[in-house]
């Protein structure tokens, strides 16, 4: 039985095959120095696991995540049994008043949680992370990175927890205090990817990226701006006017590096003399990649409108389902009603295994241009629009390496046949009151008309 005023959900936890489980979330308490998640895992399962799970918070109106800076396993939970947790976070601004707790399984996204003031004074001792205590008093540690997922009566599922792809930007010193220790700290800003036809727009809470594709801005193996190139860099004058502070930088890409150098310089040139001495303004190049990126800092600006959604215990009815071959197996789409949570959309979705054979356990629907979201393959568009709104990627990108985006970590909870896994993915809500989108699930095709709540 749920403790009163919990929010709570049923689902596979921590990997593929994973924990059967209810969480119930109690909601985040804001102590003095730190702000503590309180909730609960009950075992539905038939044998004793021990599973990774770490929950990552998002306030999605101020688009950022926070990191749990302790410990994220969960070892041996036995059937039947309900273990009291809690994890510790950076302190949340006292402005927050609702986060969504990210799960690591099929409950997936915990909405609208409320973070409150605690109640007396917090105590000195450190709140145990994540894992509490079984019956003989000690708190299990962490598997070690390198560890076998272990066999028989007490399984290891093995799995990575949602952000383990990149690295983690929360290091414990030997007092036990976090400190940060790379770009991005911890929170770390969430960033919405828009594709319009000629350029590329990530943007984060503090700061903003353009890329502008080489094809149709330059003339041909040159670095003189087309005339097409010129009215592509008047939009992208004025929206940089808008919204930005500053420094801007220009960065160029190409197989020659003295080229990338042109290019950027050029882009630099046409822009400055649409917006003149308010700004100052860096020109560099680099011998990889194609294109020029225009990087800038966000104004200070009040907090916008958006509202985090309410809790949702459950999703709506299906409105579509599609079929798609992978190998010699099936699997099918069964899309939900999205929904809006604070400046994003949430894209909700079950997919089954139409067989033959199991699911394998890493199966997931990448996009190369994206590496590391387990549905980077999906996307939407506003009907009639041709801009493309992608997954939203926690923190900046990470040259070389996986970059982490807002979904369960992996795709795969569940690997037998007509067994349903759910799957969302957190997208950029387009401006204004869109109430339809057009849903691109990669090898699953598209959806039309999919509501939006």
């Amino acid at each position: 039985m749920e403790p009163p005023g919990a929010f709570a959900k049923e689902g596979w936890f921590g990997g593929a095959d994973g924990l059967h489980a209810r969480v119930a979330i109690r909601g985040v308490e804001r102590q003095a120095a730190k702000s503590v998640l309180r909730y609960s895992v009950t075992s539905l399962d038939s044998s004793v696991k021990s599973v990774p799970f770490e929950v990552a918070l998002l306030d999605t109106a101020g688009r950022r995540l926070y990191k749990p800076t302790g410990t994220t396993s969960g070892s041996g939970f036995a059937p039947g049994t309900t273990r009291e947790m809690t994890a510790d976070y950076p302190l949340i601004p006292a402005t927050v008043q609702k986060v969504t707790a990210i799960t690591p399984g099929t409950g997936g996204e915990f909405t609208g949680i409320p973070v409150v003031a605690a109640s007396g004074t917090p105590s000195a001792t450190a709140t145990p992370s994540l894992s509490s205590a079984p019956p003989g008093g000690s708190v299990p540690s962490s598997p070690s990175a390198s560890s076998t997922p272990s066999v028989g009566a007490e399984p290891e599922v093995g799995a990575e927890p949602f952000l383990a792809g990149a690295p983690s930007p929360i290091t414990t010193s030997p007092s036990g205090s976090p400190s940060t220790t790379v770009p991005g700290g911890n929170p770390v800003d969430l960033y919405d990817i828009v594709e319009g036809e000629k350029r590329t727009v990530s943007s984060g809470g503090s700061s903003v990226t353009v890329s502008l594709r080489s094809d149709g801005l330059f003339e041909s193996n040159s670095g003189k701006l087309s005339s097409q190139g010129k009215a592509v860099l008047d939009e992208v004058a004025q929206q940089i006017k808008a919204k930005a502070a500053g420094a801007l930088t220009f960065e160029g890409h190409a197989g020659d590096a003295k080229l990338s150098g042109e290019r950027a310089q050029a882009v630099l040139s046409e822009v400055k003399t649409k917006l003149g001495a308010g700004f100052t303004y860096t020109a560099n190049g680099k011998q990889d990649g194609d294109g020029v990126d225009i990087t800038y800092q966000l104004k200070s600006t009040a907090p916008g409108s958006v509202q985090p959604a309410s809790f949702r215990a459950q999703d709506g009815q299906k409105v579509a389902s599609r079929t798609a071959p992978f190998g010699a197996a099936k699997r099918r789409l069964e899309v939900k009603p999205f929904y809006r949570d604070g400046a994003y959309i949430v894209a909700v979705f079950d997919i089954v295994n139409e067989g033959p054979g199991t699911t394998p356990p890493d199966a997931s629907y990448p996009n190369p241009s994206y590496p590391g979201g387990v549905f980077g393959a999906f996307s939407i568009q506003v009907p009639g629009q041709k801009d493309v709104y992608r997954a939203v990627r926690v923190g900046p990108p990470t040259p070389g390496r996986p970059t982490n985006y807002v979904d369960a970590g992996r795709a795969v909870f569940r690997t037998a046949v007509s067994e349903p896994v759910r799957g969302f993915v957190y997208l950029p809500a387009p401006p204004g009151d869109v109430t339809s989108v057009t849903f691109d699930a990669g090898p699953f095709g598209k959806v039309e008309k999919v509501p939006v709540s």
